[in-house]
């Protein structure tokens, strides 16, 4: 019993502790002017003698911390730290919080006091890279400028990374107290720094979304050759919410109510291609820092997964670090956080980088349905049975629920299209991830855009030819050579390249494009100040460098480049590619028109006595029942599939019958010789009532006759289903119709 009692009384001294935090009378954020930073320790009444502790470095508190005996005036920029230390030298939870100033990040030193002048040694080149924390005052200091640095730094998010100095900076080679910043575990060389991983405490807060996080974890360098100090001063980080650390999980819903509210890791995106720091000049002029999120915002508003990213602004123990994107981890708790189930169940497909090496590994899980993937995309090439099997169905088409769908078939060709019409040159041999259930039969691989960067290059580049082995550009080699496959990949080329709000459609890709540059159109002038100065005043690289990258210079005219020629030009483009390399034919889709009106994207609604008909100079095959128009199953050559109707250009409506669906979806198809075009597809809204149900009640009843005597009253409510006998006007021959409907008069 005693022990009990022991371990109780343990377990309470323990639980007394861990209530005890500092509580700071200012939230962290940003502020105009100076103010007064009080301490207390609410729930330390239990405690018979504390002291609160604080550091002003970044460190955590400890015994012999300043003790806090009075308010204090802040009045530049501050990291404070506090924490609740009873009289044995326990310390408590430790409280964090971050004070801007404006004007003092703007006035960001070359060398702040402590910390080290240079970084870890370059691996590619000779020398070791010179640090830089500077603002640059050529540009803070202009007056065209000012006010928009000043107002960008508060336009996003502000993230704050808060931990001992040494965690990041420290020269020492020692895997528990070397700095990540200086052993960045590069994929060449001896990778020093690979898995090191350092305690820190982080902070979100305001923009627009007025975010008030903080939470402590881990943090560690992520990426590949972003990690070479040569190549980039400004370095990828992942955020790891362990235990060890701190929570188990960062709980806190980043994407509002269209994401995830626990997260176990989070990548800190430099955007490490294309920007102003980057080792190679082209990639610096190119600098838009959009183009990565424009390839997985697209792929979301396709209908598919994607990676969700938030801009912010990055401060490392209050110093800025610039701009930042934050990212979700594509692996098996993004699988189970956003789909469900279990996270063991899940194989995420990738390709690993380390020490250089291009292999495809399972992240997590194992390769065994991937591999069975892979030969039944070997033997689709050349048979339609392999091909069903590939996608789920069984010899016909049909949906086999005894089957294993392994490829889900439209997120592939989507996900290849858009690598595809962004000419992407840094792909596919890496930078691309696929994940699938392995206990969901039904739920086949789905691909991921990752580090989409080197995109929206020359207008004319074309990687349709690019087959890496075993990578996703292999796959469509392979399977472009079964017909059914090709005339999907044709019609989905079709729904997002051709027609009306297409998401590959010019008006759609800048206004995308557009949404995204207006969220950085300020923060851009920021980064500008931080990092548009490197490569003229602090490393060249290989070349002597005489520029300062600016939004207005360098990041305007490129954006010109993009909303001017490349964005207006690359869609009709792509497709010439395709036409060329017999992927996409030269054969238009009929016109569908409603009463000889040509319909666009809409779906209008239908009504009795409509006409819908078809124009084209070709045989057009069409169905009325969602079913595809034509098949490629049992012939190279193509044929209507047996609910297709050929159409004879009378009105497709004349034998529909109107009471047997709220909506009908039309699929037509034209075909000159062995040339088949796309499919085009429309949805249409039934607006159909039993004749005599006159107030549209779904009954017909005395209630239809009062609304119909009312209409004949002067009552205009039910005026246009009044007329029951369809004579032309409502009188009492239409009370006669609804009675007789009701003796059941047909």
């Amino acid at each position: 019993m005693r022990y009990v009692i022991s371990f109780i009384m343990l377990m309470a001294a323990w639980l007394q502790l861990s209530a005890q935090w500092v509580r700071l009378s200012q939230p962290h954020g940003f502020y105009d002017t100076a103010f007064t930073l009080d301490m207390t320790a609410e729930e330390a009444y239990r405690l018979r003698n504390y002291t609160i502790r604080y550091t002003t470095d970044g460190r955590e508190p400890t015994a012999e911390s300043k003790v806090f005996t009075a308010p204090m005036t802040i009045s530049s920029n501050a990291i404070i730290r506090a924490a609740v230390v009873t009289a044995e030298g326990k310390v408590c939870d430790i409280s964090t919080a971050t004070y801007l100033f404006a004007d003092d990040v703007m006035r960001q030193p070359d060398y702040p006091q402590g910390y080290p002048t240079e970084w870890g040694s370059y691996c590619q080149i000779f020398g070791t890279a010179i640090a830089d924390y500077g603002m640059d005052p050529e540009l803070t200091q202009d007056w065209l400028l000012t006010e928009k640095i000043r107002n960008g730094l508060t336009a996003i998010p502000t993230l704050s990374i808060v931990t001992d100095k040494d965690n990041f900076f420290s020269h020492e080679n020692d895997s528990v107290t070397g700095g990540i910043y200086i052993y960045t575990g590069t994929p060449v060389g001896d990778g020093t720094g690979r898995d090191w991983v350092r305690p820190v405490s982080i902070e979100l807060f305001g923009g627009s979304q007025d975010y008030d996080i903080t939470a402590d974890c881990g943090v560690k360098i992520h990426g590949g050759h972003s990690r070479l100090p040569e190549k980039t001063p400004k370095h990828s980080l992942r955020l790891m919410f362990k235990k060890e650390y701190g929570e188990a999980k960062l709980n806190y819903p980043l994407w509002g109510e269209d994401g995830p509210e626990t997260f176990d890791q989070l990548i800190l995106r430099s955007m490490f291609g294309n920007t102003w720091e980057h080792w190679d000049s082209g990639n610096r002029k190119s600098a838009q820092y959009t183009r990565d999120l424009w390839a997985r915002s697209i792929q979301r508003l396709m209908g598919h997964p994607s990676s969700r990213g938030l801009y912010v602004h990055l401060y490392i123990n209050g110093l800025y670090w610039g701009l930042y994107n934050i990212a979700e981890r594509i692996d098996n708790d993004y699988c189970n956080a956003n789909f469900g189930g279990k996270k063991e169940q899940y194989d995420v497909i990738k390709v690993d980088e380390d020490h250089a090496s291009h292999r495809i590994v399972a992240g997590d899980g194992n390769l065994d349905a991937w591999q069975r993937m892979m030969r039944l995309v070997s033997d689709a090439s050349s048979s339609n049975k392999a091909y069903q099997q590939l996608i789920g169905c069984d010899d016909d088409g049909n949906p086999d629920s005894e089957g294993e769908k392994l490829l889900d078939i439209d997120n592939f060709i989507d996900f290849m299209l858009i690598n595809e019409y962004g000419g992407n040159t840094d792909w596919d041999h890496h930078n691309w991830l696929a994940f699938k259930n392995r206990e969901r039969a039904n739920e086949g691989f789905r691909f991921i855009c990752w580090d989409t960067e080197l995109i929206f290059g020359s207008l004319s580049t074309n990687n349709l030819d690019y087959d890496n082995s075993g990578s996703p550009t292999h796959i469509l080699q392979k399977l472009m050579k079964n017909q059914n496959f090709r005339h999907r990949y044709i019609d989905r080329a079709y729904r997002h390249l051709v027609a009306e709000g297409g998401w590959l459609t010019p008006e759609k890709v800048v206004e995308v494009w557009d949404s995204l540059y207006h969220v950085i159109e300020l923060p851009l002038y920021d980064e500008s100040a931080r990092w548009g100065d490197y490569r003229r005043d602090v490393h060249p690289y290989s070349s002597s460098c005489r520029e300062v990258y600016t939004v207005d210079n360098q990041y305007m005219t490129e954006r010109k480049r993009l909303t001017g020629t490349y964005f207006p030009q690359r869609t009709t483009t792509l497709l010439r590619q395709m036409l060329e390399k017999g992927w996409y034919p030269d054969l238009d889709v009929p016109e569908i028109r409603l009463n000889s009106e040509l319909i666009g994207d809409s779906c209008p609604v239908l009504s009795v006595g409509d006409r819908l008909t078809f124009k084209s100079s070709n045989i057009v095959y069409y169905t009325l029942d969602g079913t595809n128009p034509a098949t490629w199953m049992r012939t190279t050559t193509g044929s209507p599939t047996s609910t297709a109707e050929r159409y004879s250009g009378k009105n497709i409506l004349d034998n529909f019958a109107w009471n047997s669906a709220k909506s009908i979806t039309v699929k037509a198809i034209c075909k000159n010789g062995n040339i088949w075009s796309p499919v085009i597809e429309r949805t249409f809204h039934i607006d159909y009532h039993d004749p005599g149900d006159v107030n549209i009640d779904g009954d017909v009843d005395i209630s239809d006759i009062v609304a119909t005597i009312n209409t004949i009253a002067g009552d205009e409510t039910f005026k246009s289903t009044a007329d029951v006998n369809a004579d032309g006007s409502v009188d009492i021959s239409d009370v006669v119709a609804v009675i007789n409907i009701i003796a059941g008069q047909e």
